[in-house]
């Protein structure tokens, strides 16, 4: 704008300076010439009164830098100041000279046929018939502008330099104002009157873009917390695969570095499964698949994004679907174990039944056959009763009573239980109860988990083995630690030992009478009671089961 307006102010008085001078060169040449004629005319009337003096000599008619000529009526050049008068030509023709004779005064501008040059002709009738002529050298226009040139020059360099240095002024006087305008608050600028609606304009505009990038803002922010506190991950792309945007969670499922806006989407995940999902998405059809990584399960969903009928994007979203995987793996698993550990005693139930209808069986082998049909009966009594009391922990709806109970209490009714238990397989049971530990618990619930531990102490143990029950006390927490010398538990097995039907030594346990479900029951209880479980083994050395619940 600074450019435009000096542009603007030059040019205008570089024109009007152009203008003035080509009016004043020409008033000044209009004028040099009038004066130059006046001149010669009051010269002229001096030398009339010279001639007109007999006495006087015609060379006396000489006056420097002029060319006088004295004519005769008849043209006939009689005097001639700067040639030789016998030589001209007849003058009578030449139009000073008619003026004069028919009018008593003539003039004329002419090129000189004998100087060759321009002159000033003017001539006056005498009173004798003769004609005295006078002329001097006439300039033409260009030459007057020649002779002025240099001062003219000089003169115009200066003006230019002035007026150039003006216009930079003016401009910068016209847009400083301007340019110091607070677009924040154009309104209160008073510099141009003229600018006050422009400005209320842009102030009311101003302030509609503000109350817009505001609300964009907050909406913006808003979908960003709503975004970064999803545990689903989620993704925006334009048709090139450039992120528009992405919440931490898409970085945290795929245990992927963090990227920015305008990145690659394939940054965050590479493989092909997951570069199908986003290219059929942005071909315009919903896709889905899943993803196993090394630590999670991944379902991923890609749904194109249309404008007008044209894909320009689409939406990734990542959920992780590891425990419902792990659950419905659960499932299939129990259910697997439910079937086969119900067909087994089953079976045997159903054979010696058989046995007993289709009879010629000794009288002695009824009893027997009795005993067994009893025992598995049992055990599956026991199994199904595990089976509905672990579900009912799964669901949260156990039906326990919450109230003030004391740990070693309850630790000495299980452990007087299992004694004679505990004999039969030879192994010395034992409670160690350093403090009452009272906690905020359910009796049942806390008597069964005592109890399946330290049943699972005397069946996994070594004949002439010891199992002991301790409840110590710390500041915040009561421990209660099941301790034996048995078989141990290998490495490989101690992070499954939880699961339901998982058994170590799958013989001994059904042997034993056992459902597998014992230590499920135990860490489903913990978690019901807000406590935190913990396992030691060796193999040959024993085992160690610890649960810390918070002291009341």
């Amino acid at each position: 704008m600074n450019k435009k307006i000096f542009k603007a102010v030059f040019l205008s008085i570089l024109l009007t300076l152009v203008l003035v001078l080509g009016v004043s060169i020409s008033v000044f040449y209009t004028t040099y010439e009038n004066r130059i004629e006046s001149d010669l005319s009051a010269e002229l009337r001096f030398l009339v009164a010279i001639a007109d003096n007999e006495e006087a000599d015609i060379s006396s008619l000489s006056i420097p830098g002029h060319r006088v000529t004295l004519i005769s009526s008849d043209g006939t050049v009689l005097y001639e100041s700067d040639a030789e008068a016998e030589e001209m030509e007849n003058h009578l023709e030449r139009p000073e000279v008619q003026g004069a004779l028919i009018y008593g005064f003539g003039a004329d501008t002419r090129k000189s046929h004998t100087l060759l040059e321009n002159l000033h002709y003017a001539a006056v009738r005498l009173d004798d018939g003769r004609i005295l002529r006078l002329a001097v050298p006439a300039d033409t226009l260009l030459s007057f502008i020649a002779e002025m040139l240099l001062p003219m020059a000089a003169i115009l360099l200066i003006l230019l330099v002035f007026f150039a240095w003006f216009s930079m002024k003016a401009a910068k006087r016209i847009t400083d104002p301007i340019n110091s305008i607070d677009l924040e608050h154009p309104e209160n600028s008073e510099e141009y009157e003229e600018l006050s609606p422009l400005l209320y304009r842009i102030a009311k505009q101003q302030a509609t873009i503000k109350d817009q990038i505001e609300s964009a803002e907050r909406r913006s922010h808003e979908f960003s917390i709503i975004t970064d506190n999803m545990s689903e991950g989620l993704a925006v792309i334009d048709k090139e695969m450039r992120l528009l945007s992405v919440n931490r969670a898409a970085f945290r499922l795929f245990d992927a570095e963090e990227v920015h806006p305008g990145d690659s989407i394939l940054s965050i995940n590479r493989s092909d499964s997951f570069s199908s999902i986003v290219s059929e998405a942005l071909s315009g059809k919903r896709a889905e698949t899943i993803i196993d990584n090394k630590t999670r399960t991944l379902q991923v969903i890609g749904s194109p994004v249309f404008e007008d009928a044209d894909v320009s994007g689409a939406v990734i979203i990542i959920m992780d679907i590891t425990e419902k995987s792990e659950r419905e793996r659960l499932r299939r698993e129990f259910t697997a174990n439910v079937s086969h550990e119900l067909k087994t005693p089953l079976t045997s139930i159903s054979g010696f039944a058989e046995l007993l209808k289709n009879g010629g069986i000794p009288e002695e082998n009824v009893k027997d056959f009795g005993k067994e049909i009893y025992e598995e009966s049992q055990r599956l009594i026991a199994l199904v009763h595990d089976i509905i009391r672990l579900s009912k922990l799964d669901e949260g709806d156990g039906e326990e009573t919450m109230a003030r109970i004391s740990v070693s209490e309850i630790a000495s009714d299980a452990v007087s239980r299992l004694r004679k238990r505990a004999e039969s397989f030879g192994v010395q049971l034992e409670l160690k109860a350093e403090d009452p530990g009272f906690i905020n618990g359910s009796e049942l619930l806390l008597d069964e988990m005592i109890t399946n531990l330290a049943d699972n102490a005397i069946k996994y143990n070594t004949k002439g083995g010891r199992a002991t029950v301790s409840v110590t006390r710390s500041d915040t927490e009561v421990i209660l630690t099941v301790k034996d010398t048995g078989i141990g538990i290998p490495d490989e097995d101690k992070d499954r030992v939880f699961e339901r039907f998982y058994r170590v030594d799958k013989s001994r346990s059904r042997a034993s009478g056992g459902t597998g479900l014992g230590l499920s029951i135990v860490r489903h209880g913990a978690l019901m009671l807000h406590g935190s479980i913990s396992l030691k083994s060796r193999i040959g050395e024993g085992t160690e089961i610890t649960i810390r619940f918070p002291a009341f």
